[in-house]
């Protein structure tokens, strides 16, 4: 049952067209992603981790067909979304849901969390409507809130209970496929735990698969199976959560580890701190994006683009020097 995957995606790309500066100008293009590939078994979660701006909820967006990708495919059990008339896509909405990164701005501020929890049900005319009342009252319980609390506003509700409706929301259809984009990072630290153990819960209750979107390495780590690293919309290092903490082979997800808060001196990693900011998206770098704030740059590095790679078993990699 897991050697089929339920997303596979497929050297996906996505452009954004700016204004033009002036009228005898070419319009900008955004590179927000340029040609990444992944799949997600049945189950399992995989993790997308970078800086801000590296892409990350691009694909989300992208892979959701909530932003129009520019070329590649993607692939929900099998059929290919982005090849979907717009009928067709709202009928595949009820198999794919998202976890918004802010519960508050996510709802509705004059919707009772019932409504809220319902409103998948009723524009993809799921069920009667007391079929829809039965499972908002059994997703209400589900994500820990109690039955009465179905009829308080957004606002009447701390920021853990918020995600805990928008769980509820995103489960209401019975999805195979969530996308988590950063769903705890508007959440204390406490809470945090709270929320990632009740999608841990609910994945092996339900069989979920996620694709799983946060800054946060620790994070990561804590939820992923399987990771890859992003930076300025390409996927540098893609492995299994074991081999990218024991094994990182890439400068920039070195960097990143590095930048993990411990308390443990010996354990902390030694590498070269990142310097400089991230170039812009409308003018990447030539060859390796990367070179630019890589200390280990070489010659080839500033020509040719790395491509990904499997160095070890499952472990693949964009550099030159891995």
């Amino acid at each position: 049952m897991n050697s089929q995957p339920v997303l596979k995606v497929e050297n996906l790309r996505t452009h954004f067209k700016l204004s033009k500066p002036h009228p005898f100008a070419e319009a900008p293009i955004v590179y927000a992603l340029d040609g990444v590939s992944f799949e997600i078994k049945r189950g399992k979660t995989f993790g997308l981790v970078g800086e801000s701006g590296c892409g990350k909820s691009t694909t989300a967006l992208s892979v959701l067909r909530l932003v129009e990708p520019t070329s590649g495919s993607v692939k929900l059990k099998g059929t290919d979304i982005c090849q979907l008339t717009r009928k067709e896509l709202r009928h595949s909405r009820r198999f794919m849901q998202i976890i918004f990164q802010d519960p508050y701005s996510s709802m509705n501020p004059r919707t009772t969390a019932g409504e809220i929890i319902r409103s998948p049900l009723k524009i993809l005319k799921i069920g009667t409507p007391q079929e829809q009342n039965d499972r908002v009252e059994e997703l209400i319980k589900l994500v820990g809130l109690r039955p009465e609390q179905r009829n308080l506003y957004p606002h009447q509700f701390s920021g853990g209970q918020r995600q805990r409706i928008c769980v509820a929301r995103a489960l209401a259809p019975n999805p195979d496929f969530i996308v988590c984009d950063e769903p705890v990072s508007a959440l204390d630290v406490a809470i945090q735990a709270q929320i990632l153990n009740l999608l841990m819960r609910l994945q092996r209750e339900f069989s979920l698969t996620y694709l799983f979107i946060s800054h946060d390495m620790a994070v990561i780590q804590h939820v992923c199976d399987h990771i890859a690293v992003m930076y300025l919309g390409k996927i540098v290092e893609k492995t299994n959560r074991r081999s990218l903490f024991l094994n990182v082979k890439h400068p920039y997800t070195k960097a990143l580890l590095s930048a993990v808060p411990t308390t443990d001196i010996k354990t902390k990693r030694s590498s070269a701190p990142l310097k400089g900011d991230v170039p812009s998206p409308m003018n990447p770098p030539s060859g390796c994006r990367f070179h630019t704030r890589c200390h280990l740059a070489e010659a080839c590095c500033f020509e040719e683009d790395p491509r990904l790679r499997e160095i070890l078993p499952d472990h693949w990699v964009a550099c030159h020097l891995a």
